[in-house]
């Protein structure tokens, strides 16, 4: 009876490879955190009008020059990878809004020929940034590390006035300005679930000079108008965001 037994046939285990995480796809999200800004400007005047090069040569050589403002900065993000390999390439937009203002008065100090009372005010917030950026990474699994940089706009108001005559107010304007730079960057970004990623990143934007001017005061002698140019505003930005993936979030698992 037992010479009448089937054989037995023994069969390899089938060997499922562990899923990999896959970042190809398209996702939104947020983001929130700090920026850390500067105004480096230098004064100039018609030599005409009130303020002489003499003044402001003293303004720009004895007092400081660059205004900081800081703040919180939030805003949304959307964007597409595509992963080859252990290799990441990638898009992203984002808008922000900011805040945060820094200002200064700037007041002669005794021993100075200036009308007691006259004084020059400055002041600098940066209100938006949207940014277009290209992300190259590399990815381990579920973590990626990336490097990111493209183009930069920003929004950038100022306020300025000017008070001579022993403090009477000359002339004052607010300017809200729109400018186009540059940001470079990076950051670290973990998959955490299947379509959910935080990320950790840093920026730094620099959207370049621009003029900004205190108009010729009512009765003032022609030409008495102030220009403050060579605004040059930078900013350096920190912050956290949470990205939901779109689509299938698994390479093709191989079995054998």
């Amino acid at each position: 009876m037992a010479a009448d037994l089937a054989p037995r046939v023994y069969r390899r285990p089938v060997v499922v490879a562990a899923p990999v995480y896959s970042w190809t796809g398209c996702y939104v999200g947020g983001n929130i955190g700090g920026h850390w800004g500067n105004d480096s400007f230098t004064v100039a005047a018609d030599p005409v009008g009130w303020f002489v090069p003499a003044s402001n040569a003293f303004i720009n050589s004895f007092f400081p020059t660059t205004l900081k403002p800081s703040g919180v900065i939030g805003g949304v993000q959307a964007g597409c990878n595509l992963q080859t390999g252990g290799f990441l390439l990638g898009g992203e937009a984002d808008a922000n809004w900011l805040g945060g203002t820094a200002s200064r008065i700037l007041v002669a100090p005794p021993g100075v020929p200036i009308a007691a009372g006259d004084f020059m005010a400055n002041s600098t917030e940066a209100t938006f940034l949207s940014t277009l950026r290209a992300r190259l990474g590399v990815t381990f699994d579920r973590a990626l590390f990336y490097v990111t940089g493209g183009l930069a706009i920003g929004t950038i108001k100022t306020a300025d006035s000017f008070a001579g005559g022993s403090g009477t107010l000359l002339a004052s304007t607010d300017n809200r300005t729109t400018r186009t730079g540059g940001t470079v960057g990076g950051g670290f970004e973990y998959a955490f679930t299947g379509n959910l990623s935080a990320k950790v990143e840093y920026l730094y934007v620099n959207l370049g000079s621009f003029d900004t001017n205190i108009p010729s005061c009512p009765g003032c002698n022609p030409g008495s108008d102030i220009t403050l140019y060579r605004n040059r505003f930078t900013d350096n930005i920190v912050r956290v965001g949470l990205n939901y993936k779109f689509g299938n979030y698994y390479a093709p698992v191989v079995t054998k």
